[in-house]
This record gives C-alpha cells, sequence and structure tokens, in this order.
C-alpha cells in the first residue's frame, strides 16, 4: 500500500484531512490513513505486557490423555513427540516449529487436537495469506488435566514481512504454553488444580513473549513488520483470553445462540468511536477508518499489557478466537453459534470458514475453536 501525504520538516501532512502528524508517525491520527515516512525520536524502551494478574483455577475434571496432532480429517500432521515430551498435540521438529503446518505454504492449513480444531485460508481475494495460528493442547502434571491453547495472528497487510510476524507470534505462543507446563509451581497449593500452572500469568506472559518475538523481527531504517493477536486457554471450564488489535473471542452457546457473545473489545477507529459515543455502532464500522488498528504487536506497537479476561463458563459451549476475515463477514455471536456443529470442533471449524467464503471471502481467514464442557455438564 503506498502511504499519501506530504512530508515536512516536523511530520508528515495527511492527503485525506490536512491534519498534520508527529516525527515517526505512520498513520494520521484524524482519519487513519497512512503517511509518509518521517524520522522519530529514539525509540524507549518498551512496556512488557505482563501485569499482575488474578488467578484463573478451576476444579473442572480433566479429559484423557490424547492422540497426536491432527489435521481436521484426522490424518496427522507431523511426527508425535516421545513418552517423556509431556505433550498431546505432536508439536515438534518437521512442522513448522510446533505449528503442525508450514508456514510458508498456509493458503490452506488445517489441524486439531482433542476437543479443538483451527483452519486457516487465503480466501478469495488475498494474494498471500498472512495469518497464522496455533494450537496445542497439553497435560498439567499430576492434575490429571489438560490445558488447551489457541492463538490467531493476524499479519498487517500494509507492512511488509507480516506473514513471517504472525508465524512467529503463533510459534512463540505455543513454545512459552510449552515450557510454562513443563515448569510449574507445586509448591503453591491455589495452582494443584491445574497442576502448578497459573493460567492467567501464562496468558500475560504468552503476550509479552510474542511481542518480543514480532519485535526483534524490525530493523533500523524500515517498517516493523507487525501482527494483531488473540489467544485462548481452556482448562474445564475456564476460559482465559488475551488479545492486542481488533482479532477477536466469541463465547457461543450453540443450545441457546442469542446468549453468545463477544469476550474482547476491538483495539481499533470504529472501536474506540463507539466507546466515546461519536458514533453509533452502524455508522462507525462503515467508515472506510473503521478497520485502523489502534494497537498491533510489533517493534513500535503502542506499549501497555495485553487485554486479559477470563470467563467461568456455566454451560456447554464453545471458544471461538478468529481473525477479522471470519467476524467482518460473520460478526454476530447468534450467528456464529449456529454454525457449531454436532459432529465436533473440525467440522465446526470447517463451517465457519466455508460460511466467509461464501460471502466473499474478502480476506485471509483463520480460527481455533475449543468445546468447553463444564463438570456435571453432558457429554
Amino acid at each position: 500500500m503506498s502511504r499519501g501525504g506530504t512530508t515536512t520538516a516536523g511530520g508528515a501532512a495527511c492527503d485525506s484531512c490536512g491534519e498534520h502528524g508527529e516525527p515517526g508517525d505512520r498513520f494520521c491520527e484524524g482519519c487513519g490513513a497512512p503517511l509518509p515516512a518521517t524520522e522519530g525520536p529514539p525509540p524507549q524502551e518498551r512496556e512488557v505486557t505482563r501485569a499482575r494478574p488474578i488467578t484463573a483455577r478451576t476444579t473442572a475434571p480433566g479429559t484423557d490423555p490424547a492422540p497426536d496432532g491432527e489435521s481436521l480429517d484426522g490424518v496427522a500432521t507431523a511426527p508425535g513427540p516421545g513418552p517423556d515430551d509431556g505433550q498431546r498435540d505432536g508439536g515438534g521438529d518437521g512442522d513448522g516449529d510446533g505449528l503442525g503446518y508450514d508456514p510458508d505454504d498456509r493458503d490452506h492449513a488445517e489441524r486439531s487436537v482433542p476437543g479443538a480444531a483451527a483452519v486457516t485460508d487465503v480466501g478469495r481475494v488475498r494474494p498471500a495469506n498472512e495469518d497464522a495460528f496455533g494450537l496445542v493442547r497439553l497435560p498439567l502434571g499430576e492434575s490429571g488435566r489438560d490445558i488447551v491453547v489457541g492463538v490467531v495472528c493476524d499479519g498487517v497487510g500494509s507492512v511488509p514481512g507480516s506473514a513471517a510476524a504472525s508465524a512467529v507470534a503463533c510459534t512463540t505462543v505455543l513454545a512459552t504454553a510449552r515450557d510454562a507446563v513443563s515448569h510449574p509451581d507445586p509448591a503453591d497449593p491455589g495452582l494443584a488444580d491445574t497442576g502448578g500452572v497459573d493460567v492467567t500469568e501464562l496468558a500475560y506472559a504468552c503476550a509479552e513473549a510474542a511481542v518480543d518475538a514480532v519485535s526483534a523481527l524490525g530493523g533500523p531504517g524500515r517498517d516493523s513488520p507487525a501482527c494483531t493477536y488473540v489467544a485462548g486457554m481452556v482448562v474445564g471450564d475456564v476460559l482465559v483470553v488475551s488479545w492486542i488489535g481488533d482479532s477477536r473471542a466469541y463465547w457461543l452457546v450453540p443450545d441457546e445462540p442469542d446468549a453468545s457473545c463477544v469476550l474482547t473489545t476491538d483495539d481499533s477507529w470504529a472501536a474506540e468511536a463507539v466507546a466515546v459515543g461519536l458514533l453509533a455502532p452502524e455508522a462507525a464500522y462503515a467508515d472506510p477508518r473503521a478497520h485502523a488498528i489502534t494497537r498491533w504487536v510489533a517493534a513500535d506497537g503502542p506499549p501497555g499489557p495485553a487485554h486479559v479476561v477470563a470467563h467461568a463458563a456455566d454451560r456447554p459451549g464453545v471458544l471461538l478466537i478468529c481473525s477479522d476475515g471470519l467476524w467482518n463477514h460473520i460478526p454476530h455471536p447468534a450467528d456464529l453459534a449456529r454454525l457449531v456443529h454436532d459432529d465436533g470442533p473440525p467440522t465446526t471449524a470447517r463451517a465457519m470458514l466455508t460460511a466467509a467464503l461464501e460471502d466473499g471471502g474478502t480476506d485471509n481467514t483463520t480460527l481455533v475453536v475449543v468445546d468447553v464442557a463444564p463438570e456435571g455438564s453432558p457429554e
């Protein structure tokens, strides 16, 4: 994408609205239009994304050990781990650094673990897929329970190298989760139900690690590769979601679609315009500036912690995390809930992708779905 505007001694003037930016600004704060490159101030040390979390704990029963990672058709995507690896997802060498697919060949990729599935697709319009996903299921020590970790990152198309940014972010999240599960804190009695792993702290740690990894891709004199970020972690009936940007998480209740909801708030021009009462949602999301994101993962991304929320499910449902290639076409939670299939997450993932493609497939589409069943709920 070319960048319109006029460079001045201080910053760039926007050709669209005339507003002057600060030195180093990449986008107009007035209308979101791209600006020509200007020299900004020396970078300051980035604030870490970790904050003081409230621990998400669960007493839900665990599940049986799961087989190696599979595609949505149940076909193994990579050799499984050895008996001492402590993994139930088949991650390892030869599968995109643990992603389960080749990040250099992702026009279409699928993956599943027991109770969860993921899919990414280039769509019908874009020449390449700059989205990526990660999905893993790991045993939580001696608790007898598992944690499912899913992540979706959407590369910022206006910045070179963002396909690499999304893949690196997802790879880093899975590596961070595996490391945390391998180094629990069994001395903390409050974490006994999660095998010594503080799930909310893990959400912050994964986001921080993803930002660090993507930031390392940048270099002097060029734009920093960038992506959005949303991750979901499920242990029993507890969901912990973290995000930066406008990729979303949904709680879907297929038996009562109208009880479904969005768990995240977009870091975007439209969402902020609605939040401050500037525009009604319909007008904001119809505006050309709607999808200008206000936070992103990159060396030059706005500092501060990732958003993190915890949700305790009181009924069976599905956690969905996705890029805007899905929710641009099917934004309403109830409509997404109606796409959930009794056949399980692989069928659900395909149904959601098909719905986006049939509506035009105007962007890369990536999603992860995880079944959630509280203790005592019917199978």
